[in-house]
């Protein structure tokens, strides 16, 4: 699980990583000076194609609360994604890009609250970004599961000014996968680096889906240094 993001207070979730992103340049170039010679370690991964997105917020915070289990039949293929699954990317109401799956989900998208993802490694892959922005940039607390540590984390996220800028997510890796819990990684550039968050999931058997698990409290942003560890999504 990550620790507490030690972010500024006046940024919404997602404004804070583009804050902490711009730190993490100024860091790299005072740890990872720049040269005229070949670089000492190996090249980073390709840029990602997804462009950068600057797009107005939903105007609706909130969404009204879905009936649970009414999730439709999604994929049942468990085997592990080496290669990234079949993606589309379409824009959230709270404005962020996000990649979805015919397949894997979301399979609800008719309001602020995607959901209904497959409960497969692959669904996880999907899940996780999306239920963050839910919770972070859209308001929906029932993105993540009940914890003391989600309630406290969503009145702080509601508190906090709204961005309209939002990171690019170039690509995954998943730590671990089972029928009950998964955790993924999730990479982007930042510059000459690439910065990389986790996010853990509980499957809901109630809500037939996939949520957050922010029991250890906010997923955290890092310094990637193995981008080719990575995944690239399509």
């Amino acid at each position: 699980m990550a620790d507490t993001d030690p972010l500024g207070k006046n940024w919404k979730l997602w404004g804070g990583i583009l804050a902490f992103i711009a730190v993490l340049i100024i860091v790299g170039l005072v740890f990872f000076p720049r040269s005229s010679a070949e670089p000492e370690t190996a090249p980073t991964a390709p840029a990602p194609s997804v462009p950068a997105e600057t797009t107005e917020p939903s105007s609706s915070p909130t969404a009204s609360k879905p009936v649970s289990g009414d999730c439709p039949a999604l994929s049942t293929d468990n085997s592990f994604p080496n290669d990234a699954p079949e993606t589309e990317w379409k824009r959230h109401p709270a404005g962020m890009l996000l990649p979805v799956s015919s397949e894997h989900g979301p399979a609800k998208t008719d309001g602020d609250f995607w959901r209904c993802f497959s409960h497969t490694p692959s669904g996880a892959i999907f899940a996780g970004l999306t239920l963050l922005l839910d919770i972070s940039g859209a308001g929906i607390i029932d993105a993540a599961a009940e914890s003391p540590e989600r309630d406290d984390l969503f009145k702080h996220w509601q508190s906090l000014e709204q961005t309209s800028e939002y990171p690019v997510i170039s690509g995954y890796r998943i730590m671990n996968s089972s029928d009950d819990a998964a955790s993924v990684e999730y990479i982007g550039p930042a510059g000459s680096q690439y910065v990389s968050t986790r996010v853990d999931l509980l499957w809901d058997t109630k809500a037939n889906d996939w949520r957050l698990d922010l029991s250890s409290g906010e997923p955290a942003w890092d310094i990637a240094t193995d981008p080719s560890a990575y995944t690239d999504l399509k």
